[in-house]
């Protein structure tokens, strides 16, 4: 009875969340590790990172990265490329999914063109971030390095966005929204890219959203 009544209150979490508990192995499962944005941290994909449990993906396989977000975005990145070797020795997996949020963008895309994530990852995700970088004067951390970097007309962004900005064999998905107050959609897309409008969904609504969910997991298992 009560392995029944466990079961019963795992389904309704499920579908409270919008997601199926499932014993199988999502098709084309990699892990999955997080990138938050400007003044984020990990939790901010708790939800997000529950969901994808409740989906089959175990704990050990969903890795919430942590970087100083004002401070330099190559420094991030260099860090995200050893945060990505240690998840695949510790998983035995050949390759990680990048989903991100807001600003954690930029430094995955610089992990993924400059320091060899073309062969550490299979999809990237960005929710929400200014790829094309944010007009000047509304970054919310004016004068640091990071708000620098992501502002557009910058060096950093010259060299991200120059040549192949999508670089292969990567699959690049952009997720945005018109009701995105804090980075334009415009801002977002990116040639190669797969552009998804998620519909009105506030920019930091864009990590626990239900639909954004299931539109993040269809790209990654896909």
């Amino acid at each position: 009875m009560r392995l029944r009544i466990a079961a019963t209150c795992l389904a309704a979490l499920a579908t409270l969340l919008g997601a199926a508990p499932s014993a199988a192995e999502p098709a084309g499962r990699e892990p999955i590790v997080f990138v938050h944005g400007l003044f984020g941290s990990p939790a901010n994909f708790d939800t997000m990172s529950l969901r994808f449990r409740l989906s089959g993906y175990p704990a050990s396989e969903l890795v919430a990265f942590s970087y100083n977000s004002t401070g330099s975005l190559t420094t991030a990145a260099n860090q995200l490329a050893t945060t990505i070797q240690q998840t695949l020795a510790a998983t035995g997996a050949r390759k990680v999914d990048l989903v991100t949020h807001s600003l954690g963008g930029l430094p995955s895309r610089w992990c993924v063109k400059f320091l060899g994530g073309t062969a550490t990852v299979d999809d990237w995700i960005s929710l929400g971030g200014p790829n094309q970088g944010g007009a000047p004067g509304t970054c919310p951390a004016p004068g640091t390095t990071a708000c620098d970097q992501a502002t557009q007309g910058s060096a950093f962004l010259a060299q991200l966005n120059g040549g192949d900005p999508t670089p292969a064999p990567v699959a690049h998905t952009t997720f945005a929204s018109p009701c995105d107050t804090v980075v334009d959609e415009d801002w977002t897309t990116l040639d190669g890219a797969t552009h998804v409008d998620v519909g009105c969904v506030s920019h930091f609504d864009l990590v626990s959203d239900r639909g954004v969910f299931t539109g993040v997991r269809q790209a990654v298992t896909g």
